[in-house]
Parts: C-alpha cells; sequence; structure tokens
C-alpha cells in the first residue's frame, strides 16, 4: 500500500500488486493495509489466494465472513472472487482490476479459490487435518492441465512447442544450478553495506574491522 502511494505521489502509473495467502487476512497489517488503500484510493490490487487452509486451520476457522472478499468490501474495496485454478479468468480478472487502478479508480481485492494439494512445507502432514477423498478430488481440477488442455484443443500448444519449452526450462534449472553450487566467498563489509546513507561511527567501526579479516569459505 505504501509503494502504491509512493508511486501516485510522484506521479507514476504504477499499480501494486499484493500476493497473499488466506491466513495472511488474520493478520493485523492486512485489515491496516486495506484501511488506508481504500482511504487513499491508492492504485493497489490485493490477491487472496484461498487454497482453504492456513498451514493446518481451514478457513471455515480463520474467518467467520461468507468469503475473503468480504473483508475487502467491510473496507470500501470493490471484490469479487474467481477460480484460481482458471488461468484465464484469473488473468482477466486481475488485469481489469489493475488496468482500474491504474486510472486512478482505487484499490480493489481478488480473492482467488484454490487448492493446495501436497503439504505446506516438508515437516507438514496434511493427512492430519484432511480426508485424501479432498485432495484427488481437487487433483481433477489441476490449473495447469486444465489449461494445457485448453491451449491443444485450441491447436495453439503443440507437440514441438511442448518439447521446446521443456528443454529451455531444463537448460534455465541447470544453469540456476551451477550458480548455486559455485563456490562463493561473501564480503563481510556487505554486513554493515547500504544500511544508512550515513553510517553511525559503530557500523563504520565494524566494517573496518570486517575489512581486515579474511572472508571466510562458504
Amino acid at each position: 500500500m505504501g509503494l502504491a502511494y509512493a508511486a501516485r505521489y510522484r506521479g507514476e502509473d504504477t499499480v501494486a500488486l499484493v500476493l497473499l495467502g488466506d491466513g495472511a487476512t488474520s493478520e493485523g497489517d492486512f485489515h491496516a493495509a486495506l484501511n488506508f488503500a481504500a482511504v487513499l484510493a491508492t492504485p493497489v490490487v490485493f490477491v487472496v489466494q484461498n487454497n482453504g487452509y492456513a498451514i493446518s486451520v481451514p478457513s471455515r476457522l480463520q474467518s467467520a465472513a461468507v468469503s475473503f472478499a468480504h473483508k475487502g468490501i467491510g473496507y470500501g474495496i470493490p471484490a469479487e472472487i474467481v477460480d484460481r485454478n482458471d488461468v484465464l479468468a484469473v488473468m482477466l480478472t486481475v488485469r481489469t482490476a489493475v488496468e482500474r487502478a491504474r486510472a486512478g479508480a482505487g484499490p480493489a481485492l481478488i480473492e482467488a479459490v484454490t487448492y493446495r494439494v501436497g503439504p505446506h512445507s516438508s515437516a507438514d502432514n496434511p493427512a492430519r487435518y484432511r480426508d485424501a477423498s479432498e485432495t484427488a478430488a481437487w487433483r481433477q481440477r489441476d490449473p495447469l492441465e486444465r489449461f494445457t488442455a485448453y491451449l491443444t484443443h485450441h491447436d495453439l500448444l503443440t507437440a514441438e512447442v511442448t518439447d521446446g519449452l521443456r528443454a529451455a526450462a531444463h537448460a534455465t534449472t541447470a544453469r540456476l544450478r551451477a550458480r548455486v553450487d559455485a563456490p562463493y566467498e561473501p564480503d563481510l563489509r556487505d554486513l554493515t553495506a547500504h544500511v544508512y546513507t550515513r553510517p553511525p561511527p559503530h557500523l563504520t567501526a565494524q566494517a573496518t574491522e570486517f575489512a581486515g579479516r579474511k572472508k571466510p569459505r562458504a
């Protein structure tokens, strides 16, 4: 919200896009941001990805509201619900909200309904808080498979194109792995750099001390 307000203050046509999960709507910062955005009419679009669970807490225990979109309406922000597993619907809904915000009409909130078929993290066991049949039903609505089927049906995605995309993806990940695995020696002076325009004496002293140390090997 602050970024959007600053952009408008500078006369830029920037629109801030905020991506958050359903669990984040229980945080105080979310409500403060919506209130400020509505009052100041900032060019910002909030996209709440509602996957049904904030880690292990189901949506019905997250909020008593009819939907997360209603939270935007409560603050005077136009809001709507979209099928997060429909790629084209999401693109159209977000694009419309962004264009509206860029035109000076203020913020918007979009609740994108989807599902997390896998665990929240490597330490999570979703079998402890949800039934396997629920996950199986949502797998039938996989957004990638749906969009792939749509593109294929309209002759927009051929086997040749698919092979090219797959090869490009493998090449990109190979380059990323090589960069991550490459030896790296951090510069200890970076710990105090870019913190203040005019560093206070204690940071200057630390930077001087770091400069005289031997760099540790990663």
